[in-house]
């Protein structure tokens, strides 16, 4: 399945994010593949409901708890 059906353009996608967060730069958004950006968007909808046990976030497990990268 083509990720980008299934989850959106990479356009849409940062739009969507830029809506729920205006402070994210769209030149970097952009590096990132529609897979990612698609968790990201995810994380940030269920961050702007209220928190309650029937709508937590749930971490994939496709990645560590804490992830570190270092400037180029």
């Amino acid at each position: 399945m083509n990720n980008d059906r299934a989850l959106g353009t990479v356009d849409h996608l940062v739009e969507s994010i830029v809506a729920l967060n205006p402070r994210a730069d769209r030149s970097w958004l952009v590096t990132f593949d529609c897979y990612d950006l698609g968790r990201y968007l995810q994380h940030l909808e269920c961050a702007g409901e209220p928190r309650e046990s029937a709508t937590p976030w749930r971490r994939l497990g496709d990645t560590s708890a804490i992830v570190c990268r270092t400037a180029a």
